[in-house]
């Protein structure tokens, strides 16, 4: 019987550091190369709703991403059950991605909705051995007016379901306050004993086992967040710009695109070598953090031979090789007394980042790796004090689960590649690509900041990921 545990609340014997000079509040948050290489993306489902027609799909909420996205896939899926996806510009998507040209269709105008997990229960069927779910679509932010990247089968079969910055223009169901996103990186907790708990061999098998993962709410603008006294540390406030254009909403024969959140004021250093006022983008779309080769360089890193290799693949389908290094650390300005002043900085200890050239005017990208050791975030592009990110920090221990607890979910994804990806989890060597190194030949998602150029500004994370599909009549 194995003992229940959070497999992603305690993941590593982690630190955080709290320093109050007399005019500065500097915060210290050390990472771990060995379970911090990856982060989690933030899961949710989303709908589209054309006419009388709704279809809802999982996807990913994606800060890194300037637009709305449908996949081939789930597309096919709608047009099976009777719900074909109208087109306005057929082949008018198109844009670079880091492994080639990735071309798509031009939706209609329709209604875009978006929600966490929290607005799917998932149940197992022991008969049928298939995972059944309801939802209630009751709450989220929607956005109207808007025109999809659609995938195709020919120009983009990569392309995933994509839950952009567009969402932000939009309101909250129900009401017309602006949508901010609050994520609790714990906040999705899936007891896979209960969740088994009428199949007579799986139910005692994963009986004590506890999955965590990121779950996303939109509420109002201007929330601020509070910490839990013994939980986490006081919330700080990262302020950062928005990049790029909007075309909102009156897109033309384009797909819509909003500006992505930026932070101009980052510093790297690396042993000797220090670079401060970088640009990063802020991407809950990307796994992994990424630096320029130019910046790459002035920290004199070796790219020839680097401590980590990865493949990345593009929305293109076609892997491309990245090195990866653990820097000295990672800074960003934090304003902790929520007035509108840098007070501080937080800073990241030896965080790993991978080596890949981004669109031109962007030095890097601030991935969810750095925010494994996270409790809450509140992306807010309405702050009154500016468009900001606040997030607060576990102060427990992380430590790694057991070998018997990964080899179990190893196995339940290779058997449900679906659900495992729906968990985080990967197949092959290494199924928990945040809990160790990554090895050669690997494959991973492609950061969101890298995929697809819409209009000249933001971008368009891409994944190699299948999800079921839920379709309302």
């Amino acid at each position: 019987m194995l003992k229940r545990r959070s497999l992603v609340a305690v993941l590593a014997l982690g630190t955080v550091a709290l320093a109050w000079p007399s005019l500065a509040a500097d915060i210290e948050i050390e990472l771990y190369p060995e379970l911090d290489l990856f982060g989690n993306q933030i899961e949710v489902v989303q709908g589209y709703q054309w006419g009388s027609e709704m279809a809802l799909a999982f996807g990913i909420y994606d800060t890194g991403a300037s637009v709305l996205t449908l996949s081939a896939t789930d597309r096919a899926a709608f047009e099976l059950q009777g719900a074909t996806v109208p087109i306005k510009v057929p082949g008018g998507a198109q844009a670079d991605a880091v492994d080639g040209v990735v071309v798509g269709d031009v939706s209609v105008p329709m209604t875009f909705w978006a929600d966490g997990l929290h607005a799917v229960t998932m149940n197992w069927s022991a008969v049928s051995g298939d995972m059944e779910f309801s939802y209630d679509v009751s709450a989220g932010a929607t956005v109207p007016g808007v025109q999809v990247f659609v995938g195709t089968d020919t120009g983009s079969p990569q392309l995933p379901n994509i839950a952009g910055t567009p969402i932000h223009l939009g309101t909250l169901t129900g009401n017309t306050q602006s949508p901010a996103a609050k994520i609790d990186m714990l906040g999705y907790a899936l007891d896979l004993g209960d969740f088994f708990a009428d199949d007579p061999f799986l139910g005692p098998l994963y009986d004590g086992i506890v999955v965590y993962m990121p779950d996303v709410s939109f509420v109002a603008a201007g929330l601020q967040l509070a910490g839990t006294p013994g939980v986490t540390t006081d919330p700080v406030r990262i302020p950062l710009s928005l990049w790029g254009p909007t075309n909102h909403p009156n897109p033309g024969d384009d797909v819509t695109v909003a500006p992505n959140p930026v932070q101009a004021m980052v510093t790297l250093q690396e042993q000797l070598a220090t670079i401060t006022d970088a640009t990063f983008l802020f991407d809950t779309g990307a796994a992994v953090s990424v630096i320029s080769t130019t910046l790459a360089q002035q920290l004199g890193l070796d790219l020839g031979a680097p401590e980590t290799t990865i493949d990345i693949v593009g929305a293109a389908g076609a892997p491309v090789s990245v090195p990866g290094f653990t820097l000295d650390s990672l800074s960003v300005p934090i304003d902790s007394d929520f007035d509108g002043v840098i007070d501080g900085v937080l800073r990241f200890l030896n965080p790993s980042v991978f080596v890949l050239d981004l669109v031109e005017g962007l030095d890097g990208i601030l991935g969810m790796n750095l925010w494994n050791p996270a409790k809450d975030m509140l992306y807010d592009p309405f702050d009154p004090l500016g468009p900001s990110l606040q997030v607060s920090f576990l102060t427990a221990a992380r430590e790694l689960p057991s070998e018997e607890e990964t080899e179990l979910l190893q196995g339940l994804a290779e058997a449900d590649p679906m659900f495992g990806q729906l968990l985080g989890i990967r197949t092959g060597p290494l199924s928990f690509p945040r809990f160790q190194m990554q090895s050669a030949g690997d494959v991973v998602p492609e950061p969101g900041s890298l995929a697809l150029l819409i209009l000249g500004g933001g971008a368009l994370v891409t994944a190699v990921r299948r999800r079921r599909r839920l379709v309302v009549d």
